[in-house]
């Protein structure tokens, strides 16, 4: 008979430790509370980010704060808001500006963006040279993009004046950053060449996934171009473009780089709008206070449009079904 060889006592041990976990009752955790693990940094970094800022916002509106003596701060309730509606031309001039900023720029940069988009989805030559030259717009940053228009609409040798002059449109340059009638359209048509490619890219997303299929049977029932464009290419890009327009009336809502490069909301608050405004009484004229209470009444506006907003497209859904 062979002598029995011993078993390596690593190997024993190993097993038992083995049967000890096979045999031990395991305590799975739920989805919920895994949910909630991974979530729990995320949901921290807003708090910080996000939720705490709102909460001291909130606070301070009803407080007669100087930015320069925060302990010398007075509790006064809703004076600040009161004061907006009745005592301040200029804040009714800021969400005029406002509004008219956001119409304009989104109307605009869209329409654009629709025209650009339906041209370079057809076979066009050269044309990813050309979708990669659309975007330049989009990719300068918010400064530069000042800087240069500043320049394009330089009253005295701004290439803009020279074009319409050339052109027979004008018959003298055009001071349009020193004009209360002229500063405003000018910021506008930047914007609008700014913004274009972002539309421009999200439409052309949405084109490259229209179902071919539909438009070939649209074809065959004899459905011209427009009938085509009407009943297959809009219905299949409604949900991008109620999308895309929502996220543009918010980013428009806040854009500040842009006014405050060129005009900083001059000449005589021609180009004022919220978000300057709010700037300018937090931070050059200190009063905390009631630059917050302008940030929440700009808050509770862009939450109301996006209940509204979002019911609308509920609405459009629940018609569709």
């Amino acid at each position: 008979m062979q002598p029995t060889v011993p078993e390596n006592r690593s190997d024993t041990r190993l097993s038992r430790l083995e049967q000890l976990m096979i045999s031990a009752p395991r305590k799975d955790l739920s989805d919920s509370t895994y949910a909630v693990l991974f979530l729990l940094p995320a949901m921290l970094i807003l708090a910080v980010v996000i939720f705490y800022p709102l909460l001291q916002v909130l606070y301070t509106s009803v407080y007669d704060t100087h930015l320069m003596l925060p302990d010398e701060q007075k509790f006064i309730g809703l004076r600040n808001f009161t004061r907006l509606f009745t005592a301040d031309p200029i804040f009714i001039t800021a969400v005029l500006n406002t509004l008219i900023f956001t119409a304009a720029s989104v109307v605009g940069g869209f329409a654009m963006g629709f025209v650009m988009a339906l041209l370079l989805n057809e076979h066009l030559p050269f044309r990813h040279i050309l979708r990669g030259i659309a975007l330049i717009p989009w990719v300068v940053p918010g400064v530069i993009v000042a800087l240069l228009t500043l320049y394009m609409f330089n009253g005295e040798v701004g290439l803009i004046n020279y074009t319409l002059k050339t052109l027979g449109l004008i018959d003298q340059f055009i001071p349009w950053f020193g004009s209360t009638a002229y500063a405003l359209p000018a910021i506008i048509v930047a914007n609008i060449w700014n913004q274009t490619p972002f539309y421009m890219l999200m439409l052309l997303a949405g084109l490259q996934t229209r179902p071919e299929d539909l438009m070939e049977a649209a074809k065959i029932d004899g459905a011209g171009m427009w009938a085509r464009f009407r009943y297959v290419t809009l219905p299949h890009l409604k949900g991008i473009i109620m999308i895309v327009t929502a996220l543009m009336v918010i980013w428009n809502f806040n854009n500040f780089d842009l006014i405050w490069t060129t005009t900083q909301g001059g000449p005589v608050n021609a180009t004022m709008v919220l978000s300057v405004y709010t700037y300018r009484q937090a931070f050059l004229s200190f009063r905390l206070g009631y630059a917050s209470a302008i940030a929440v009444l700009w808050l509770a506006g862009l939450v109301a449009f996006l209940y509204f907003y979002i019911k609308a497209m509920e609405g459009e859904k629940n018609a569709q079904l």
